[in-house]
């Protein structure tokens, strides 16, 4: 069994719990973590997917980009974030 894929997202902590409630919705898709990480003066908060949820977790993303403060997100590392694309 693949273990969950970790993402780091930039947002802000209030963001965060709206980014949460609306992922809730998604059955099985993620599990929004409030563990963060300052990396190049950005908040990133962690979040992990469920296998082979990957591509409908960074769609939802993309729609949610439209309705809250979402900067960039990338898959990393559980302990750190990887560079950002």
């Amino acid at each position: 069994m693949r273990e969950a894929s970790v993402y780091w997202v930039n947002t802000t902590e209030s963001e965060i719990h709206f980014i949460d409630a609306i992922l809730s919705a998604y059955d099985g898709l993620a599990n929004v973590r409030r563990d963060w990480r300052l990396h190049d003066g950005k908040i990133f908060f962690k979040i992990y997917v469920a296998p082979g949820m990957e591509d409908e977790f960074e769609e939802v993303m993309a729609r949610l980009r439209l309705k809250a403060q979402i900067g960039e997100f990338f898959q990393g590392e559980d302990d750190e974030p990887a560079e950002a694309t």
